[in-house]
């Protein structure tokens, strides 16, 4: 089986993860649930903001960090979101487990190869 087509292979596998299926039924429980969604979109903007300042080298003022917590504690409040926050979480746990199971292969691999001349 050729390389491409055995990574198409294991993006089915991950696909059909209870994992992924758990975050995406989440997701869209939020995108049903107005108050959910707007929330979510309010802490992304939120977010955004936060990095453009940290990018032009400004730090957080009061205001700012005062709006993220209160936008964090509101999220964590609202079973919808928390609910997709540990799905994700999940997922996550799930791609890193699979991401260093392939470094660690690779690194075994070249570890057995070393040229000497």
């Amino acid at each position: 089986m050729a390389l491409i087509e055995k990574a198409e292979a294991l993006a089915d596998e991950i696909v059909e993860s209870s994992e992924f299926k758990e975050m995406k039924r989440a997701e869209k429980n939020i995108t049903e649930d107005d108050e959910a969604k707007e929330l979510m979109e309010e802490f992304q903007s939120a977010q955004q903001r936060v990095q453009m300042a940290q990018m032009n080298g400004q730090s957080l003022g009061q205001d700012q960090q005062k709006e993220i917590q209160n936008l964090q504690a509101k999220m964590q409040s609202n079973p919808k979101i928390s609910d997709f926050i540990e799905a994700q979480q999940n997922f996550s746990k799930v791609m890193e487990t699979v991401n260093q199971t392939i470094s660690e292969a690779i690194e075994n691999s070249e570890a057995g190869s070393i040229i000497t001349e």
